[in-house]
C-alpha cells in the first residue's frame, strides 16, 4: 500500500504522482550521492594528511633532503610544525557531559594561569557580548546607543588564538624555555608543503 497523505477532495491524476514520485526519486538518490561524495573527500582529506605529515616527511628525511622542485616548478619543502591548543568557550558549550564541560573549563583556566605567570597574558583575548531577547529590541537599541555614546563596542569572549599560541610556544621551545606540553596537548610533528 502506498502512504499518500491527499487533501481532501483532491485526487491527483496517475501521472502527476508518477511525477512526484520521479522527483522525489531523484532527490534520494541525489541525498545518497552527495553522502558517498563526502565520505570520499574525507577519506582523500586523511590520504593527504599521511603523505604530508609522515610519508614524504620520512622519505625526504631518510633521503637527507630539506627541499626540492617538482617538474612543473612547484616547491616541496619540510618544515617543523608545533601545534598546542587551549579549550574555547565554543569546544567547552558543545559538550554534554558536565563532568568533562568542568575538566575543559579548569585546563582553559589554568593555561590562562601558565600564559599569565609567564609573561604571555597578551595572548589572551578578551571580548564582550550582550545578548538580548524576544521583545527587548527598545532595550537593546538604549544598550547599543548607550555603548556608542561612551564610545565602548562590547562582545565578550575570552581565547587565545590558535597562531599565536603556535608561534609563540615554537619559539619557546626553540630557546629552551619549559612550556607544559601536556596542558596545552601540544603536537611535535614535521609537514610537506607545496608551493604552487
Amino acid at each position: 500500500m502506498t502512504d499518500i497523505d491527499l487533501l481532501e477532495d483532491v485526487a491527483p491524476a496517475s501521472n502527476e504522482l508518477g511525477a512526484i514520485a520521479d522527483v522525489a526519486q531523484r532527490m534520494f538518490n541525489l541525498e545518497d550521492e552527495i553522502k558517498q561524495l563526502e565520505e570520499a573527500l574525507k577519506q582523500k582529506k586523511q590520504n593527504l594528511k599521511t603523505l604530508a605529515e609522515q610519508d614524504l616527511p620520512d622519505l625526504m628525511q631518510e633521503l637527507n633532503i630539506k627541499n626540492f622542485t617538482l617538474s612543473n616548478g612547484a616547491k616541496v619543502e619540510v618544515k617543523d610544525v608545533i601545534s598546542a591548543s587551549v579549550p574555547s568557550q565554543g569546544a567547552i558549550d558543545r559538550v554534554k557531559d558536565e563532568d568533562e564541560k568542568e575538566a575543559m573549563r579548569m585546563l582553559q583556566q589554568q593555561c590562562f594561569g601558565w600564559l599569565r605567570e609567564n609573561g604571555l597574558g597578551d595572548l589572551i583575548k578578551s571580548n564582550v557580548e550582550v545578548q538580548f531577547g524576544r521583545n527587548e529590541d527598545d532595550a537593546c537599541n538604549e544598550f547599543t546607543e548607550e555603548l556608542r555614546e561612551r564610545k565602548l563596542y562590547y562582545k565578550r569572549a575570552v581565547g587565545v588564538h590558535p597562531s599565536s599560541l603556535n608561534a609563540t610556544l615554537k619559539e619557546r621551545m626553540g630557546e629552551g624555555k619549559d612550556v607544559p606540553v601536556e596542558m596545552f596537548r601540544v603536537y611535535m610533528g614535521r609537514k610537506a608543503n607545496i608551493r604552487r
